[in-house]
C-alpha cells in the first residue's frame, strides 16, 4: 500500500481584521495560511492532465476571498471556519490547515494554530433558510413571524435585522429584512404552504405588484443542497445573488455556505455584488430582545 499523496500550499499571506484588542478591530494584520490536502496525485501524473489534478489555484482564491473579508477575534475561529468552507466547497474528505499571526507575540517569529478536520457525516435533519421582510408595521409583523417560526421549528441561526431600500418601487418606506436558519425534515412544498399561512396571519393579501409594500414576506431560499427549478419556484432562491436584502443577512449567519449548483461560495457572491442602488444598514442586535442574532454553529 502506497503512502497518501497531498497537495501542499504554504505561506499564503493575507491581510484581515483579526484580534481582540481595540486597535486590532480597526487595523488589518497579516496572517499566514498553510494547507495540506489529501489527493490522488498518481492519477493526474499518469495522464498529465489538469482535469485530474486538484485545482489549488481556485482553492487559494477562495481562501483569500474568505480571509480578506473576515473579522474574527481568534485565529482558532478563522481556522475552523476556513476548514469548513474548503471541505464543503471542494468536497474534500479531510484537510490539515494552519493559521498564524507573525506579529502576535514580541520575540516570537510566529504563533498560530494547526487543525485537522474531516468531512462530517450527513445528518437526517435538513438545514433550511428563510428570508423574512416587512415594511408595514415591520417590528410587529416580524416579531410575530419569529414567534411562530420558533414555535414550529428549532432556530439554528438568526441574522441581525437589516433596514433595506425598496427594490423595484422606490415610492414606499424602507424594509426590515433578516434571515433565519432552522432544522427540519419537512419537504419544501410543505414548508412553503405553512409560510403562506403565516403571511396571512399578518393580513398579507395577494398583490399584483411584485415589489409592493408587504405586511410580511417569508421565502424559503435554501433547502439543504437541493437544486429545484419549476415554473414558479426555484431552490436555491435566485435572489440570493442579486438582492442585498437576501445575500448579506445570509452571509452573516452562514459565511461558509456554497451554492449547490454553481459551486460558488457565498463570500464570492458577496464580493461580486456591485449594485450600489441597493442600500442596506444593520440595525442593533437589541431590535428583537427575545430573538438575538447568532451564527450557525458547526
Amino acid at each position: 500500500m502506497r503512502t497518501p499523496d497531498y497537495i501542499v500550499l504554504t505561506g499564503l499571506k493575507i491581510s484581515c481584521i483579526i484580534g481582540i484588542f481595540d486597535w486590532e478591530r480597526k487595523q488589518k494584520q497579516d496572517v499566514l495560511i498553510d494547507l495540506k490536502i489529501p489527493c490522488d496525485v498518481l492519477k493526474a501524473s499518469q495522464k498529465d492532465s489538469i482535469a485530474d489534478a486538484v485545482d489549488y489555484k481556485k482553492i487559494a482564491k477562495t481562501t483569500i476571498a474568505f480571509v480578506e473579508k473576515s473579522d474574527f477575534q481568534l485565529v482558532e475561529t478563522l481556522a475552523e471556519k476556513l476548514a469548513g468552507l474548503l471541505i464543503k466547497t471542494f468536497k474534500l474528505a479531510e484537510i490539515e490547515l494552519s493559521v498564524s499571526k507573525p506579529a502576535a507575540i514580541r520575540g516570537s517569529q510566529n504563533v498560530g494554530v494547526k487543525i485537522h478536520r474531516v468531512r462530517p457525516p450527513s445528518g437526517s435533519e435538513e438545514l433550511v433558510f428563510l428570508s423574512l421582510g416587512s415594511n408595514i408595521n415591520p417590528r410587529q409583523n416580524l416579531e410575530l413571524a419569529l414567534k411562530e417560526i420558533s414555535a414550529k421549528y428549532h432556530f439554528q441561526g438568526l441574522s441581525h435585522v437589516y433596514e433595506t431600500s425598496p427594490v423595484g418601487d422606490s415610492h414606499q418606506t424602507a424594509f426590515w429584512n433578516m434571515t433565519a436558519a432552522v432544522s427540519t425534515d419537512e419537504k419544501p412544498e410543505k414548508i412553503r404552504l405553512w409560510l403562506t399561512s403565516l403571511e396571512k396571519k399578518t393580513g398579507r393579501k395577494k398583490n399584483t405588484k411584485n415589489f409592493g409594500p408587504r405586511t410580511l414576506d417569508v421565502d424559503l431560499i435554501i433547502w439543504k443542497d437541493l437544486v429545484q427549478k419549476s415554473k414558479n419556484f426555484y431552490l436555491p432562491h435566485p435572489d440570493i445573488a442579486s438582492k442585498a436584502f437576501v445575500l448579506f443577512p445570509l452571509l452573516e449567519i452562514s459565511s461558509t455556505w456554497v451554492h449547490p449548483e454553481t459551486q460558488k461560495p457565498i463570500i464570492e457572491l458577496a464580493a461580486l455584488f456591485k449594485d450600489k442602488t441597493q442600500k442596506i444598514r444593520q440595525l442593533p442586535a437589541e431590535t428583537f430582545p427575545n430573538f438575538p442574532p447568532r451564527t450557525i454553529k458547526k
